[in-house]
């Protein structure tokens, strides 16, 4: 039989959590650290040397930006989504990968306009930068709220401007052309997207416990949906057996782990946690997405920017267009707002609506023109009104 554990002074149990509770100069502090007791035992001390040299005035920024990072992410993993701790990991992943200093002393906001111009050198989008430094100063703040750095190198730094592109939807045979030319690992995540509608993380996100095969629904957890409200989206056909093909392969990398039935199926122990999409290396899916996408609509010859006749951008056509696209197809064929705000995940009907409201300026023309007693009608670039 096991000896019961030793807590350090300054920390007690209650349940499975372990919390602080120490006195400095007086000043008592609580708080909550983990339900691990080795990440917990990090913590307190990692508060502990904060307070002190807080009291004693003596809070510097030499913090190496690296490590910074690796607990910044361990402390929000407990109370924030894995999507959401995941994208933030990818936008930390980026700075340090450019970053021309390694310690918070060292930065200021020359060396992150050098970070931004390396990164819009790479044909990023300036909202993509601005989600970098965005989570580069979240994690300043917090540290600063943790004592673990005197204050925050970015703060003041006025992000890049951003050009507002709308999605556009995608026409059928261009829907036909991206899945013809598409390999067949691919060509099933973009048939799941564009038969979903889900967000890029929401599929990416997507566990084989979120299939219900009885109802052959999947289920949007809270966790992952963009307005924390869980939903349910039938699945058709094709993507039904897109996804026992997924299953099987997943079951043959890990045999004696799954169950046999197909409409009762349980994934056991630590198998709860697979993702049902994954890349081409067994990984979970990420930014490689929207690079995948992109490059398969040029080999598909689908035009990814659409310029008015200034030659500005105002519509593009990337991941987001799937969705676009499955609402689009729906309005298309007679469903109701309130249908589509549900499937779509929309927090208001608002929202639903200027898609309905687009859906149908676009096709005005060709409704008029549809008349089985008209004579037809010219479209706008056709030709001049008399």
């Amino acid at each position: 039989m096991s000896r019961p554990r030793k807590v350090p002074a300054g920390m007690w149990r209650r349940g499975e959590v372990y919390y602080a509770r120490f006195r400095i100069g007086g000043k008592l502090f609580r708080q909550r650290l983990s339900s691990d007791f080795r990440v917990a035992c990090e913590m307190l001390t990692d508060l502990r040397l904060g307070e002190y040299r807080r009291e004693q005035g003596d809070i510097s920024n030499e913090y190496v930006i690296e490590k910074l990072s690796a607990e910044w992410l361990r402390s929000i993993a407990q109370t924030l989504g894995p999507s959401t701790v995941r994208r933030y990991r990818q936008n930390l992943a980026h700075v340090e990968r450019l970053l021309a200093v390694k310690v918070v002393a060292q930065l200021d906001h020359g060396v992150m306009e050098a970070f931004r111009e390396d990164r819009l050198d790479e044909d990023v989008e300036p909202q993509t930068v601005n989600k970098d430094v965005g989570a580069l100063r979240t994690m300043f703040n917090w540290a600063v709220n943790r004592k673990k750095i005197g204050s925050n190198p970015i703060l003041g730094l006025k992000p890049l401007p951003e050009e507002c592109k709308e999605a556009k939807a995608l026409e059928p045979d261009e829907v036909r052309s991206l899945l013809n030319v598409s390999t067949p690992h691919w060509r099933d995540i973009w048939y799941a997207y564009l038969t979903t509608g889900l967000r890029k993380m929401e599929l990416a996100d997507l566990l084989f416990t979120d299939i219900d095969w009885q109802a052959r629904e999947l289920v949007v957890r809270s966790s992952s949906a963009k307005n924390k409200q869980a939903r349910r989206i039938p699945i058709d056909n094709g993507l039904y057996d897109i996804i026992c093909r997924q299953r099987d392969a997943a079951a043959a990398r890990q045999p004696g782990r799954w169950a046999d039935s197909r409409t009762t199926e349980r994934i056991r122990g630590r198998f709860t946690k697979r993702h049902v999409f994954v890349t081409t290396a067994n990984t979970p899916l990420g930014g490689n997405v929207y690079r995948a996408f992109v490059t398969t609509c040029k080999r598909a010859g689908i035009t990814t920017q659409i310029e008015d006749s200034q030659g500005n951008v105002v519509e593009v056509v990337d991941l987001h267009s799937t969705r676009h696209t499955f609402a689009t197809d729906l309005i298309l064929h007679g469903a109701d707002p309130k249908t589509v705000q549900t499937l779509m995940g929309h927090k208001t009907l608002e929202m639903t609506m200027r898609i309905y409201a687009k859906v149908f300026a676009q096709h005005k023309h060709s409704a008029i023109g549809k008349l089985s007693y008209g004579a037809g009608v010219l479209g706008p670039r056709d030709g001049n009104a008399n």
